[in-house]
């Protein structure tokens, strides 16, 4: 009986042998995935006692691509504008706004937002 279940577990585990593991895990993805951690959300009114260099527009867009996909969102929109931020060395980000637009041959469902990309002082204030 030991014997049995020994060369079952090995035919089992042997079977596996040709079994592949695909992973988004590169390191793009990774540095990608932290980037909008990395560039805080800041409103008007908070950077009026804060030194900063505006560094550039940028913007984020959501798009639904197909009616199963799920809706473009402003959060995705903001979210995207924050990695563009960060690309551009900013730390920080005030968006300006986020404009729905109506159903094209791209997208379903389309959200853009625009923002101001910043370096702030962050030992300021």
């Amino acid at each position: 009986m030991k014997r049995l279940l020994v060369l079952t577990f090995i035919g089992f585990i042997s079977g596996c042998s040709n079994y592949t593991v695909e992973s988004n895990l590169s390191k793009q993805n990774i540095e990608t995935y932290f980037k909008p951690s990395q560039v805080t959300i800041y409103d008007k009114s908070e950077l009026l006692d804060k030194e900063y260099t505006v560094l550039g527009a940028v913007e984020g867009s959501s798009c639904q691509e197909a009616s199963n996909d799920l809706p473009a969102s402003e959060k995705e929109a903001r979210t995207n504008a924050r990695i563009n931020a960060s690309d551009m060395k900013a730390n920080g980000i005030v968006f300006q706004t986020c404009l729905n637009f109506p159903q094209d041959e791209t997208c379903v469902s389309n959200v853009i937002c625009y923002g101001r990309a910043l370096e702030v002082d962050v030992n300021d204030g």
